[in-house]
């Protein structure tokens, strides 16, 4: 009989019954389970009961109970196979060939024997030879009652006078074929006998799904590289489909203790040690598609905290790039920013429990880590030209393209439009605008107000119209125009005096001032001609940059003009070094009008 116990498991770790059912049952949360009318039988009143963390529903009504594929089976008339194809199907899982299939008698020796392992290498930290291994985990502070807990073992080097792995294992009579396929020997070419894959390290047995040993990682304990090495990949083990400590971290994971996603084992323990059960590591490798989906079909918002240095930021923007395909409303991921140089073991030795809990209680969203990513990636300067930010803006752009969730997709749009919009063009820090500091410190300096050409400034003044909320941006340079027509002048005024109260429909409220014939002659649609952009419905951060760059070559260059006509003045009645350092800085950025 095949054994398909592999794939089933990785299917079930990709879904939550909840969502299979979901999709067919109106349920309704309730703690930790979800009930709802049961589809099996007509009833009035819910009897029906979901648990996704033991993977089971129950009707107390029609006694209906089972897992996710026999809810698929019964509820669609699918034999087992076909449900099994369309659950595989519906989570990207990909089902073995016929030639591929894995005997059971394989599947219960392979157990067998990395169980075996898993005792042969804690009696060994036990004996003389484990001495090493033993001062180190006293070092890291790990004592008897956490070794036994997670089953911490040793793996002699060769010459340390007792028998090898491989040799003890013949001994007890597995096969040949079942050792080397277990990712535990290694066989040479240039040698006929098969030689431990793991020698002089301290020994971390991974679990798979149902809590069966069924790989190791090993730390060296001295100077040999590599620091950590894992069992190698075999028909029972991949790296990217499991997590370390994931099978225990489940048994306390609830609504408000999400899984928390490490960087090495030693981290796992240290929190687990410390009252953070849910930690959990990556095998040695980038956080998986696979490895996601573990995360969270325990809990909607799994904590990753890797690394405070530039390879865990790198890790950690990796995680967060990997996921995008695959959010929804009910899966997302919060980051945790450790100080630089830390991991969570050595801050929590060094700073202590209260101060890990509350860097853990003020994460960082996916959308905030993911435009740290970028900026990170590439810095955008200052006074970047267009072409940069409009590189920049693509990258961005680009990124969010990935996400395959249109709900989701679209708010993290606006999200990083507004962002956009505020990377060059920063707002003001408070959106309460002083009228005072527009009224007085503008207003009265006739000196800066200047005459520009009727188009420029019914474009001004249309984009305005059309996206008002931008006024709080960009109320000071507005503030500085001097309107050549007196009836847009009054309109400036009006739009700056009621800049900090809520008066709903800007265009209505106008209209009800007396500015309606106004408002037609500015927002006729041959303004749209010369500057699209100032039309509704333009991406704001594309509505600021455009309206920024008509009022540097407009209202910029004229004051700049006649500050520099003012200063050439100045030099001609009093020459000092002061006003010829003034009028050379002029000349330097006053960009000539064609």
């Amino acid at each position: 009989m095949s054994d398909f116990a592999p794939y089933l498991e990785q299917i079930r770790a990709r879904l939550r019954i909840s969502e299979v059912i979901g999709k067919d049952v109106r349920l309704i949360r309730k703690g930790n389970e979800f009930s709802g009318l049961c589809p099996f039988h007509n009833e009035k009143t819910p009897s029906f009961t979901i648990n996704d963390a033991k993977e089971f529903y129950h009707c107390f009504g029609c006694g209906a109970h089972g897992d996710v594929i026999s809810y698929t089976m019964h509820r669609h008339g699918l034999n087992f196979m076909d449900s099994v194809k369309h659950l595989a199907d519906l989570t990207g899982v990909t089902l073995p060939e016929k030639n591929e299939k894995k005997e059971t008698v394989e599947g219960v020796e392979y157990f067998t024997l990395l169980e075996e392992a898993c005792l042969w290498y804690q009696e060994n930290l036990k004996r003389s030879l484990g001495g090493e291994a033993r001062t180190y985990l006293e070092q890291r502070g790990f004592p008897q009652k956490t070794i036994e807990e997670f089953r911490l073992g040793f793996a002699p080097d060769r010459g340390q006078g007792f028998p090898s792995l491989y040799q003890t294992f013949l001994t007890k009579g597995f096969s040949k074929k079942t050792m080397l396929s277990s990712g535990l020997f290694i066989q040479a070419e240039d040698k006929k006998e098969p030689y431990d894959r793991f020698r002089g390290r301290l020994m971390f047995p991974i679990l798979d799904l149902k809590g069966r040993v069924v790989a190791f990682g090993g730390r060296t304990l001295g100077d040999g590289q590599p620091k950590y090495l894992n069992s190698s990949d075999t028909s029972f083990f991949h790296k990217g489909q499991i997590l370390y400590n994931y099978v225990n971290a489940c048994k306390h994971v609830n609504k408000d203790q999400p899984l928390i996603v490490v960087e090495g084992y030693c981290d796992v323990i240290a929190l687990s040690q410390a009252g953070w059960k849910t930690a959990v590591a990556p095998l040695g490798t980038a956080l998986t598609a696979e490895q996601l989906h573990l995360l969270w079909k325990r809990n909607p918002q799994p904590l990753l905290c890797f690394d405070g240095d530039n390879a865990g930021l790198r890790a950690t923007f990796r995680a967060a790039e990997r996921a995008l395909p695959l959010l929804s409303s009910q899966k997302t991921l919060k980051f945790i920013n450790l100080p630089k140089g830390e991991d969570p073991d050595s801050f929590l030795k060094s700073n202590g429990k209260p101060s890990l809990q509350k860097i853990f209680s003020a994460p960082s969203s996916l959308v905030e880590t993911l435009w740290q990513s970028l900026l990170f990636s590439v810095k955008p300067m200052e006074n970047a030209d267009p072409e940069e930010k409009a590189a920049f803006k693509r990258n961005a752009l680009d990124l969010i393209e990935k996400i395959e969730d249109s709900e989701v997709k679209y708010f993290y749009q606006l999200d990083f439009n507004e962002r956009l919009r505020n990377l060059w063009y920063k707002p003001f820090k408070s959106r309460e605008v002083s009228k005072a500091s527009i009224t007085q410190g503008f207003l009265n300096k006739r000196d800066g107000l200047y005459k520009k050409n009727s188009l420029s400034q019914k474009i001004l003044l249309a984009t305005i119209l059309n996206h008002p909320t931008l006024l709080h941006e960009i109320a000071e340079q507005f503030a500085v125009i001097e309107f050549e027509r007196k009836e847009w002048e009054d309109l400036k005024h009006y739009l700056l005096e009621s800049l900090n109260e809520d008066i709903g429909d800007i265009k209505l409220a106008l209209q009800t001032k007396g500015f309606g014939s106004i408002l037609e002659e500015i927002l006729d649609k041959s303004i749209y001609v010369h500057a699209p952009f100032a039309s509704e419905g333009t991406d704001q951060a594309v509505v600021l940059e455009r309206w920024g760059e008509l009022w540097q070559r407009t209202t910029h260059q004229e004051l700049m003009k006649k500050d520099l006509k003012s200063s050439t003045e100045d030099m001609k009645t009093s020459f000092d070094q002061k006003a010829w350092e003034k009028l050379k800085a002029l000349k330097a950025n006053l960009t000539p009008q064609s």
